[in-house]
């Protein structure tokens, strides 16, 4: 092999893609004129760049099948992904409570409080039975309320208040069937809680005090 069809060779694949200039364009036809070899390694190089009608039909397919399974992948995760949420949100409204409406369920109406067996009971009846549980509170002197008021005063106690609950996704209803079974719950017995002068529902989203007893008086 000589030197020439060495640097011949070396300009073939620029020759092959049309990108080499037009004085190694004419050196590279004049010697291919004369030399086979190089004339079939020219071939070679052509023939490996084509690509036939078929081949690049099934690329085209490949693509595509491709295409769909990414598709369908991202499709499924984003319908389990709302799933989740939807199964979240579900959990989230049925094991969490807000306070019962106090129009919407009648509640100064539906809601007292009676004395008998020495202690204090809370009396529960129509719409307000859907309630999920009664949430106590404590008052102070001042007006402060437990578990509501960070400077509620333990030494000043003086009344027991009453809040009752629903759970989230109840309050979604648009209205409530009246119950024809009250509920009777009780509070606490006179005698230990002498320092409770009072029983109230409390209204703790206008953080207002409803008196259901008051002691010295029997209902």
């Amino acid at each position: 092999m000589s030197k020439n069809c060495d640097m011949i060779k070396d300009l073939l694949p620029l020759y092959a893609d049309d990108v080499c200039s037009e004085e190694s364009r004419k050196a590279v036809e004049e010697h291919i004129k004369e030399c086979a070899e190089c004339k079939g390694e020219l071939e070679k190089l052509r023939r490996s760049v084509t690509v036939s009608p078929k081949n690049d039909a099934d690329v085209l397919k490949r693509i595509k099948r491709r295409l769909r399974i990414e598709k369908l992948v991202v499709g499924l995760i984003s319908v389990l992904a709302i799933c989740g949420a939807l199964i979240i949100g579900l959990v989230y409204l049925i094991n969490s409570d807000t306070s019962m409406d106090m129009e919407k369920y009648d509640i100064l109406n539906n809601v007292s409080v009676t004395e008998h067996d020495n202690a204090v009971w809370l009396n529960i009846k129509g719409s307000a039975v859907g309630f999920f549980r009664v949430h106590p509170t404590i008052s102070d002197t001042d007006g402060k309320h437990l578990l509501y008021d960070e400077d509620f005063d333990r030494n000043k106690k003086n009344g027991y208040g009453v809040t009752l609950m629903q759970r989230k996704i109840d309050s979604f209803a648009i209205s409530r069937q009246g119950s024809p079974f009250g509920v009777e719950q009780k509070l606490f017995d006179l005698d230990e809680k002498e320092s409770m002068t009072k029983v109230f529902y409390y209204d703790d989203k206008n953080n207002k005090e409803y008196i259901l007893w008051e002691r010295g008086t029997n209902d």
